[in-house]
């Protein structure tokens, strides 16, 4: 996947059933969300696997299995700068409002999203949900 150049090379593999199926996943889940969040520290990863890779990120993080949902939210915190980095790049609006919502779900501190969302709006698609905008006031702790 990381070496995909077109959405088509980048769709996953062999991930159906062994990792997951619609809203259920194995415990493999949360392995391959950290070597999806090592993959997007690495700029040499294409656009185009990087969307998938935020993508299966988001499918991860809202799975059925309370513990494996957690599990994987953890995996994407510690990678939580990858996400700022994919929204701030301007590379592809996709996979900036992918990482967004990332940031969003996981983010232990609110204050940080409305920063995020103020600095990058004009870096992410238009149509975001209402309750996604900020308070012109909004700014970072510290």
């Amino acid at each position: 996947m990381a070496r995909a150049r077109t959405a088509e090379e980048a769709e996953p593999r062999d991930i159906e059933f062994r990792v997951l199926q619609e809203s259920w996943a194995t415990p493999t889940v949360v392995p391959v969300a950290r070597v999806l969040m090592a993959g997007l520290a690495d700029r040499r990863v294409t656009p185009e696997a990087r969307n998938q890779f935020l993508d299966l990120l988001w499918s991860f993080v809202v799975v059925d299995d309370e513990v494996l949902a957690e599990a994987c939210k953890d995996a994407v915190r510690a990678g939580t700068s990858s996400l700022y980095e994919e929204i701030l790049s301007g590379r592809s609006k996709g996979s900036a409002l992918m990482a967004y919502w990332l940031v969003k779900e996981v983010e232990t501190a609110p204050v940080r999203v409305e920063w995020l969302l103020r600095v990058a709006r004009h870096m992410l698609p238009e149509d975001l949900f209402e309750d996604d905008e900020v308070s012109p006031t909004a700014q970072l702790p510290g």
